[in-house]
């Protein structure tokens, strides 16, 4: 299989609309007890979409392979030069289990310690996720506490992530 080049980059309002045209929520990702909803492209429904991560202060990136958009990484819950908190959503199932999501979690692990200068970087992630959360933790995130839906992870820039 040939090597992708794997890059983030800022997503633009135009950059959400052609990633959640194609968008599919991913159904191992609901709490117990959610039913499965097919997500369906609204131009009305992403404009509110962009309009809450701008109103919330997160830092959007596209996921690109090669130039085409297959994810979003949000940074949220900044507190600069301390913490952030990121989430990650590829576009559909079919791009899972190509190293795509751990390649942008490195990349995204670089970005926050060395250019936003924040060494403390969190996430989460839903019990039944394990897929997740064995990334989370190759690339040196620590299991700090769980609840009842969620697992939760620290990473320290001193500890250092797998590069």
């Amino acid at each position: 299989m040939p090597e992708h080049e794997i890059r983030l980059t800022p997503m633009t309002d135009e950059m959400y609309h052609l990633y959640l045209k194609e968008y599919d929520n991913d159904p191992d990702l609901y709490l117990p007890g959610q039913r499965y909803e097919h997500y369906v492209y609204s131009e009305e429904r992403v404009e509110r979409y962009i309009k809450r991560q701008k109103d919330l202060n997160r830092i959007a990136l596209a996921i690109l392979r090669d130039d085409e958009i297959v994810g979003e990484i949000v940074i949220k819950s900044i507190e600069p030069h301390k913490s952030a908190t990121f989430g990650i959503a590829l576009k559909n199932q079919s791009y899972k289990d190509q190293g795509i999501g751990t390649q942008a979690e490195r990349l995204l692990i670089r970005y926050v310690f060395d250019e936003l200068d924040i060494p403390t970087l969190y996430a989460d992630t839903i019990h039944s996720n394990t897929r997740s959360q064995h990334i989370l933790e190759k690339l040196g995130f620590r299991f700090i506490r769980t609840d009842e839906n969620f697992r939760y992870y620290r990473l320290d820039r001193n500890g250092g992530p797998i590069r």
